[in-house]
């Protein structure tokens, strides 16, 4: 029997702007792996980026015995949403790029992750603006999800550990138009940062209100990469701003700068999480290779990973996190997202 692959990521709505490039990184593997042999093949499925259609998702492919495990799903809502589904099915759950510190937390012995997690992630953004503006009053605004909230708590809660100085934290919600209350509290509190923890869309939506207001802070947010939409999205409002990247720099190495290419050739762009995306299935397919033939011999195989992807080193610790998850962080300068020329905190 074909083992198949599951991929969940939104495909339909807003955010398919990166579920579905990310689809194509995930096939792009697969027929690699089947090339080197290895009977595999990719069903994907649409989370709709909500959780009671994760759930709903995740149960079609735990009742599917050819698939033999899953590479998402893109958001920390819908992965909290379905984890358990899978770990009840024993079926072995990659993420690419689920932040959400409490998903390793939480006991599911089949969630596996590449990126790496919210606190990683505010670390190096409350280091970063700490050495760029050590005296900044700081604001942080988060989307209401279980992506974007923790992550701007981590940065409030370690930017003040290090400066001393108050974080206000500020909601808005997916779909938001208007955006005149948010900004207006960042303009009266005379804010010299402002944390952004929310997709491309709203980081997006957010910093053209903050634009179109002459509301100038520097604004960071979690939503780097070569290819980052947030960059068109943003377009003008996103000029000097600062994006983390909760995996791998894809042009730091020759076998990714590759892979970089060969997806702009294949589909027109590098995928968000391209790197984790391939790694993924790299994971899936050496425990495949090493001869698990059910779900719960590939669980095992996966946690007992020490395999050089394109990313780096990958292994994973006792909750699934991986060891050691790289980070980058990226500027947008002259319409471009381009690396920043500054060293991550170990």
């Amino acid at each position: 029997m074909r083992f198949q692959i599951g991929f969940a990521a939104p495909l339909t709505t807003p955010q398919s702007i990166v579920g579905v490039p990310m689809l194509r990184a995930v096939e792009m593997a697969a027929a690699d792996a089947r090339h080197r042999g290895i009977d595999i093949d990719v069903k994907a499925v649409d989370d709709r980026e909500h959780e009671r259609t994760a759930v709903k998702v995740a149960e079609e492919l735990v009742s599917d015995p050819s698939v033999i495990a899953v590479v998402g799903h893109k958001n920390s809502g819908p992965s909290k949403a379905a984890a358990p589904v899978y770990a009840r099915a024993g079926l072995p759950q990659v993420t690419q790029c689920s932040t959400d510190n409490s998903l390793s937390r939480s006991g599911w012995r089949t969630f596996f992750r590449l990126c790496a997690d919210n606190e990683r992630q505010a670390e190096v953004a409350a280091m970063f603006a700490h050495r760029r503006l050590p005296d900044a009053r700081a604001f942080a605004v988060h989307d209401g999800t279980d992506y974007g909230r923790p992550l701007v708590e981590a940065f409030a809660r370690r930017f003040e550990e290090l400066g001393g100085r108050p974080v206000r934290v500020l909601g808005m919600r997916v779909g938001q138009e208007d955006f005149s209350e948010v900004v207006g509290q960042i303009r009266a509190g005379n804010a010299d940062i402002v944390d952004v923890g929310a997709t491309e869309i709203e980081s997006s939506k957010l910093m053209k209100a903050l634009h179109a207001a002459g509301v100038r802070p520097l604004v960071i947010s979690s939503e780097g990469g070569p290819d980052n939409p947030i960059v068109r999205l943003a377009g003008a409002a996103g000029e000097g701003s600062v994006h983390l990247y909760a995996g791998s720099d894809p042009t730091s190495t020759a076998a990714s700068r590759d892979l970089v290419k060969r997806c702009r050739d294949a589909f027109g762009e590098t995928p968000s999480y391209v790197v984790e995306c391939y790694d993924a299935v790299s994971v899936i397919a050496a425990a495949l290779e090493r001869g698990a033939a059910n779900r719960a011999e590939l669980r095992e195989a996966i946690a007992a990973t020490d395999l050089a992807g394109f990313g780096g080193r990958i292994r994973f610790d006792a909750n699934g996190d991986r060891i050691d998850a790289p980070v980058s962080l990226w500027t947008i300068r002259g319409g471009a997202m381009v690396p920043l020329a500054e060293s991550v905190p170990s």
